[in-house]
This record gives C-alpha cells, structure tokens and sequence, in this order.
C-alpha cells in the first residue's frame, strides 16, 4: 500500500473518527478528568479531525462548539462570534460576492492578464503561467504595505486570481495563480509592522508591558529584508515547482473588453477605495478592519447605489466558514480560561537556558510559539503568549526586540490550515484542495525554518 492510499483510509469517516476520539479520551482520562484536560481533549479531538478531514472542517467546527457548550457553557462556546476578526471574514465573503458580481473581478483579471503577458501565443502557457505568478505575487506583497489586514488581502484578490486561474485548461496553473499570490500577501507580512494583526498585537504588547517601543522602520530593517522580500522570493520559487502548468497545457488570454458599459465595475472599485482608505487610516481612527468591510458591504448592496442585490446572499455565499472560525476561537478562549496555555507557556520558557547564546534562545522562543500554534489559532497565541514571554525577558535581561520578533516569525510558519483563520478563507476561497494547501504550506514553512531563520536570527546576534 503506497501512502496516498494510506492516507485516503485514515481519511474515512469510520477510521477519522475513532481515533480522533481515541486520541481525546486518552489525554482526558490521563490528566484526571480536570476541566483543563476536558478542553485539551476536545482541541485534540477537532485537530485530528482538522488534519484528516474525514468531513468538512466548518462541520467540525459546529462539533466543537457543541462539545464546548455541553461540557463548558454557552457563552464561551459562542464567544468566537462576538470576536471581531470572525465578522471581517464574514463580510469579506460579502465584499468578494459583490467584487464578482460587478464583473470587477473579471476586468481586473483581463487587464492584468494582457499587460503582463502580451500574447501568450509567442511566449508558450509555461512562461506566461510565470510572468502571472511573479507579477500578481510582487502586487499582492506590495498590497500589505497599504491594507493592514491579511485577512482582507486574501478576500479581496481571491476573485481576481479565481478569474486568471480560468485562462488556463491546466489545474496546476490555476491553483499555483491562486496560492501563489496569497501566500506572497501572507507570508511576506512578517516583514512588516503593519500588515497583519499579530504584529501589531505584539508590538502593543511592548509597548504596554514592557514600555518598550518598536517602531514601523526598525520593525522593517530588522525584519523586511529576508523575512519579507526574500522570503516572498522563495514562496513563488516553491509555488513555481509545485504548481506548473504541464508542456504543451493551453492558455486562453482574453481581450481586455467584457462587453459591459464598465459603469458597475468603476462603482465597486470606488466602494473598495473607501475600504481600502479605512484600512489604510487606522493609525489616525483606530478602527479595527472589519469597520472598512463592513462600509464596502453597505455601499456595495445598497439599493440604487450598489452593484449587488441583498437578497441574493443566502443564496451565493457560503457562511459555514464562520462555524470554524467560531470553533477555532473558542478553543483558544477555553484553553486559557482553564488556565492550559499559561501553565505550557510557563513550563516551555522554563526550559530555555538564559545563559546560551542569543541565537539558542532566540530559537527555542521560535519552537515554542511554533508548538502553542498547532493548539490555538495564531491570534491567540499572540494575545496569550507574549504577556507572559515579555517578563520572562526582562527577568532574564535579554533584548526585547529580537526575542519578540522570533515571536512573529512563528506565527507565519503554518503547516495546516486549521492553525490560521488566513489559511481556512484561502482553501474555503478558491477551488483548492485541503492536501494541495498542506503541501504548499509545508513546503513553504520548512523552507523558511531551514533556509532563512538562521540567517535572521544570525543577523539579530550581529545586531546584539
């Protein structure tokens, strides 16, 4: 038996499910049935579930809320759909709805297509498969320096790339034109300050705990340089190997017309401008992003004005992502409150030797955060984690910047979709499946570890 048919067989419902519970009932009776062993039963129960998907993983999130609801209470199993970051995911479903039906998606896709490539006739589907992928990758990492957000990154270029990907009769061209720019927006974020909402849950951190202070410019000259520009360099290599549209695959670029008077398309894109300026302002306002999605939403829908009719929703979205998210968040708030994450974080740091040398230490923070990451969602880890890590280094005497930021660099090191909201909206987006995401994700994450991190953390021992 080779190991895609292995894989397939744990991947079954009968198979998934006893040992997703085998594995839960283990770690629950092990810890004496306390309440923490009840909610790190349950986290390892949707985990293996997550991980095998023997069903959809937004079903297995309405398990975990109601496995959390019964065992815990109501509110904590419902306290992810009172977190911001839920409904930004929600709207932006919304707002790629409406992207599409303006046929905004459809025009910017032609018109990228034609200006990058020419015509693909003289260049071959292979190179103008390339010339896309470096192009819209280079976009959707320019893009993090203006949305702070890369959650309403990867919801707003997903139906743009879902268009391209079209033009091509090859699937590994359409998920290498999906993944590709998504991953260049996401990974490349670590580089920057501003563009994700880990970071600037941190750098808040510092400066509340610590009264240490990291600003925008040495976040980006310690970080950018290899964790951002040449990292997003090696997302697109690895995306190019794994996702390349076969010798003699077609590609049909289109004209740079869509037959319509072009009025509805002006009219989204003016709706996301406003977004994008809501987005772009947050320093000034102080508005978290969901409130720039949720004013696209009401001037894209609004009658006479918008683009979209509101009745429609039920019937063209798909919500179920929410479910997850919920879940996700959840676990995260019931691991905490029964106090599982302090008592890890404590126990974890305790075994970092405060006498090694910077690196050493700068890497075990690295393995720890990457550890807390395969049992919370990114998000929390940050808000968890960096509370107790910030006095651990004062107590220790050590820099601040340099252990905080080998912080970040975990926390854009995934390996499953489950581990990020970002990850779960890019598989739920695009017509991708779960074990293609895994395998980009993988790749992408071990050769950040093996390649770039000694070298980052090399340059933070020269720089302290």
């Amino acid at each position: 038996m080779d190991r895609s048919a292995a894989i397939e067989i744990l991947r079954r419902p009968r198979v998934a499910f006893p040992i997703a519970a085998g594995i839960g009932l283990a770690v629950w009776f092990s810890m004496a049935s306390t309440a923490m062993a009840t909610m790190l039963s349950i986290t390892l129960f949707c985990i293996v579930l997550w991980v095998l998907t023997p069903i959809p993983p937004s079903y297995t999130g309405l398990i975990a809320l109601g496995l959390i609801a019964v065992t815990f209470s109501t509110d904590l199993a419902l306290v992810g759909f009172q977190k911001p970051a839920t409904w930004l995911i929600g709207f932006g479903l919304l707002m790629g709805e409406a992207t599409r039906q303006s046929g905004l998606a459809t025009r910017v896709g032609r018109w990228v297509a034609t200006r990058s490539v020419g015509n693909p006739t003289e260049v071959g589907s292979r190179r103008t498969y390339r010339r896309l992928l470096l192009a819209l990758s280079l976009g959707a990492h320019a893009l993090a320096f203006l949305v702070p957000s890369a959650l309403v990154r990867i919801l707003a270029l997903a139906p743009i790339l879902r268009e391209l990907g079209s033009l091509f009769d090859s699937r590994e061209a359409r998920v290498g034109l999906y993944i590709g720019p998504l991953f260049a927006t996401f990974y490349g974020s670590a580089g920057i300050l501003t563009a994700d909402l880990p970071n600037i849950i941190i750098s808040g951190f510092s400066q509340s705990i610590a009264d240490h202070t990291i600003s925008w410019s040495e976040w980006w000259l310690h970080m950018y340089p290899i964790l951002g520009f040449v990292r997003v360099l090696l997302v697109i290599g690895i995306v190019y190997l794994l996702f390349r549209p076969p010798a003699g695959s077609n590609v049909a670029l289109p004209d740079d017309e869509t037959g319509s008077d072009g009025s509805d398309e002006r009219r989204m894109l003016v709706f996301l401008l406003v977004g994008a300026g809501i987005w772009a302002t947050d320093f000034v306002h102080g508005f978290h992003p969901v409130i720039g999605a949720i004013v696209v939403v009401i001037l894209a829908f609004l009658p006479r004005i918008g683009i979209a009719e509101f009745e429609t929703i039920g019937r063209e979205v798909d919500f179920s992502i929410l479910f997850f998210i919920a879940a996700v968040f959840a676990i995260g708030d019931g691991l905490t409150q029964t106090g599982f994450t302090d008592d890890a974080s404590t126990y974890l740091l305790a075994l970092i030797p405060t006498d090694a040398p910077l690196v050493v230490i700068l890497m075990s923070v690295f393995f720890i955060t990457f550890v807390l990451t395969f049992l919370m969602e990114g998000l929390a880890v940050a808000s968890v984690l960096t509370p107790i890590l910030i006095p651990y280094i004062e107590a220790a005497g050590l820099p601040v910047t340099p252990v905080l930021l080998a912080e970040v660099t975990a926390l854009s090191s995934y390996f499953f979709p489950y581990q990020s909201a970002v990850l779960i909206v890019i598989l739920n987006e695009g017509d991708i499946e779960t074990r293609e995401l895994i395998i980009a994700t993988v790749a992408c994450s071990a050769a950040t570890i093996v390649l770039l991190l000694p070298i980052q953390f090399g340059l933070f021992d020269i720089l302290y």
